[in-house]
């Protein structure tokens, strides 16, 4: 449990950190990027960022009850490990000690509702930015209140118990709090200079003297990511807003595999004694440098960022993309082909929960045929890779063929819930639908040739229905596992076989007449909140239900002293704690009403994208 909750505060301290990464001010030029090196592994901060009070802060007002309600359990956890610091001080360093440290304090401002960034010494516009040089990941912000800064590190010193050690580089004096100070040291470092926070590791002797100076803002790398323009590049190409992006690079972190000499490269070998060296040596040949770097060259980043960040309308909205950079154009092409059809049920569709697959179902075989052939055949000099090309010939993939056949002509598949309203009745169990609206589909070149192969997989199903004329539809003869408020309806719309039922589902069916069989994506899934809070509701009611008829009907006592025992204070406990928690899933999901999410995956000329949408409404 503690080492859970360490890398909770881990992760929660990169995401505070991140978001002062991306969210902090470039008054036209970011001064934090001009220390930020051209070959950092992973960057994410801005250009001209936005302010925490015009994003975050309409945010903390919407979801108040998940910043308060949701933090109960962190608090009671962070009040068991402060406990067992004092109980038990040799299992905690004072690295660990300072993270939970910063940790617990940034719980305990969650627990007020808001977080006001000057409270902990940054303003609503800083300039941050989180990278790293050489092997040393660095995060580096703007302060506009050091006192309040100075404030929060004494604060988490003083809950955790760390004890820091000041120590300098060259002129520069800082804190660090070691994690060992066996013969590899390794800190964690807290510094201040030129008005701007650094916090990143001290690892000694293990990385050059050049890179700390870097790290720590005492000299400035030989090329900057601002010199560069990569930052430019990527909103030039990509759309994205000029706060809140990154990129991982690809390039320089397979360095690490290939070159002894990479930073990263050089700090494992110091970590493992040599072993890395060994283990890697066969990677470093002249050979499989030239092949395996030419790879990551056709896959040189990951690149993400916001496309629109609106928090001013109603509902807010906010636009994302995640691409893995290609410039292997031939894969690409291939992958393509694997596109298929998803309906567009127009932009006002509110649908409660939708999926779509868009696949080509024709071009599988083939596409992975291609990319198969291409990876044996590929010309590699470097033994490793052709000990995987080896193994990739002992699975062709031609047999794949032969199933594909089952389906010919499909082109994707989709479901959408419109309507689901179950009676509201603890007395009902399970509850009863008193509404239910829905479609769902199966797109094919030839539908009837679908509907026939099905129709031979389940025989019985052909007998009692046949696939109606187009644009017509028949019942469905299916028995549900719940008494439906309609009848299920199976119908043929152009070259779209759909079941369906409700008025909304009749609609939607009879409008995929009009949507052409076009490759128009991969994969689609959206989800409102608003379905997930109507369910708990019912869940909640059915669940205090059970708990009172357990209370009124106790199991057969089988003798007279177990009839007339009261329950024990850690039973009745028992259940108040499982009703407080069915409580909190509750009041977090009703907070999320109304928010809709929606993400796709899609083949592109360029890479693969992921995009997603969130769409905030505002409370009434």
């Amino acid at each position: 449990m503690k080492n859970g909750i360490l890398y909770a505060a881990i992760a929660s301290a990169i995401a505070v950190g991140a978001y002062y990464a991306v969210q902090q001010k470039n008054d036209n030029t970011s001064a934090s990027l001009t220390y930020v090196p051209a070959d950092t592994l992973v960057f994410m901060g801005d250009l001209e960022p936005t302010s925490w009070q015009d994003t975050i802060s309409p945010l903390q007002a919407r979801f108040s009850q998940l910043f308060t309600g949701g933090t109960a359990a962190s608090v009671q956890e962070i009040e068991r490990l402060q406990q067992e610091i004092e109980t038990k001080p040799e299992e905690w360093n004072n690295g660990l000690k300072i993270i939970f440290g910063l940790y617990a304090e940034y719980v305990t401002m969650l627990t007020k509702g808001t977080i006001n960034p000057q409270s902990f010494g940054f303003a609503d516009k800083s300039d941050a930015a989180f990278y790293t040089v050489g092997a040393l990941p660095v995060l580096r912000f703007k302060l506009e209140n050091e006192a309040n800064f100075d404030k929060l590190i004494a604060a988490a010193e003083l809950r955790s118990k760390a004890k820091p050690e000041t120590a300098k580089f060259k002129e520069f004096t800082y804190k660090r709090y070691f994690f060992n100070q066996g013969n590899q040291p390794v800190a964690f470092a807290i510094g201040k200079k030129d008005g701007f926070a650094i916090l990143t590791l001290d690892l000694g002797n293990m990385v050059p003297e050049e890179d700390m100076a870097i790290a720590f803002g005492i000299t400035k790398p030989a090329q900057s990511l601002k010199q560069a323009g990569t930052l430019d590049k990527l909103v030039q190409d990509y759309g994205f807003r000029k706060n809140a992006l990154g990129f991982i690079n690809n390039e320089m972190l397979v360095k690490t595999l290939t070159r002894a000499d990479s930073s990263l490269a050089r700090l494992l070998d110091k970590l493992t004694e040599g072993e890395s060296t060994k283990n890697l040596a066969e990677y470093r040949t002249p050979e499989c440098q030239k092949d395996i770097e030419g790879i990551a060259a056709l896959w040189p980043k990951e690149v993400f960022g916001y496309t629109n960040l609106d928090t001013k309308s109603n509902p807010n909205r906010f636009d994302s993309v995640f691409k893995i950079e290609s410039k292997d154009a031939a894969t690409m092409t291939s992958l393509q082909k694997l596109r298929g059809f998803i309906p567009d049920y127009a932009a006002d569709n509110k649908s409660l929960v939708k999926i779509g697959i868009g696949l080509n179902v024709d071009e599988l075989a083939p596409v992975i045929t291609d990319l198969w052939t291409r990876a044996t055949q590929a010309e590699v000099t470097c033994a490793a890779l052709k000990d995987v090309q080896s193994s990739l010939k002992m699975s062709n993939p031609s047999m794949l063929a032969m199933g594909t056949a089952l389906v010919q002509g499909l082109q994707g598949a989709s479901f959408s819930l419109q309507e689901l309203k179950l009676k509201d009745d603890t007395a009902d169990m399970p509850a009863t639908i008193e509404k239910l609206s829905f479609v769902a589909s199966v797109s094919g070149k030839q539908p009837q040739q679908l509907w026939g192969m099905l129709s031979m997989v389940d025989p019985e199903l052909a007998n009692m229905v046949k696939l109606p004329a187009d644009g017509q539809s028949v019942d469905l003869p299916v028995l549900p596992l719940l008494p439906l408020p309609e009848k299920i309806k199976l119908g043929l719309y152009g070259q779209h076989i759909t079941v369906f039922t409700g008025e909304s589902g009749a609609k939607l069916a009879a409008s995929l007449t009009k949507q052409p069989l076009a490759a128009n994506g991969f994969y689609q899934l959206g989800l409102d909140y608003s379905l997930l809070a109507d369910m708990a509701q019912i869940g909640r009611n059915q669940f205090e239900q059970t708990v009172t008829e357990n209370a009124e009907q106790p199991e057969t006592a089988t003798s007279a002293a177990e009839m007339t025992a009261e329950p024990s204070t850690a039973a009745s406990g028992s259940m108040t704690d499982e009703q407080e928690e069915v409580q909190q899933v509750v009041n977090m999901l009703e907070e999320m009403r109304g928010v809709r999410l929606f993400t796709s995956l899609d083949f592109e000329p360029n890479g693969i994208t992921v995009k997603g949408n969130m769409e905030l409404p505002q409370k009434k």
